[in-house]
């Protein structure tokens, strides 16, 4: 994703507050009866031109929770994390 890990947390904390914890390995987010584990690495940014962009790495893991209450809370993660542009 195109994101640096200050701003991906911030995102996650300010669309899921309280059910967002960090944790040695990444951020946990969770809701009632699922909970998804997000282990974050900072890769180096990728350059076009004169712009750069920030890399980083994703590795997603349901801990708690069935298959359709997991994609739920992912769909809503990707939609409270996406920004602008096109």
């Amino acid at each position: 994703m195109s994101s640096t890990l200050d701003a991906f947390r911030r995102s996650l904390s300010k669309a899921f507050s309280d059910a967002v914890t960090e944790e040695v390995t990444g951020l946990l987010v969770a809701e009632a009866w699922v909970s998804l584990h997000f282990a974050l690495i900072g890769e180096t940014p990728q350059r076009v031109g004169a712009l750069q962009l920030c890399t980083l790495r994703t590795e997603i893991t349901v801990r708690q929770g069935d298959v359709q209450a997991a994609n739920e809370l992912l769909a809503r993660i990707d939609r409270a994390t996406q920004r602008g542009g096109g």
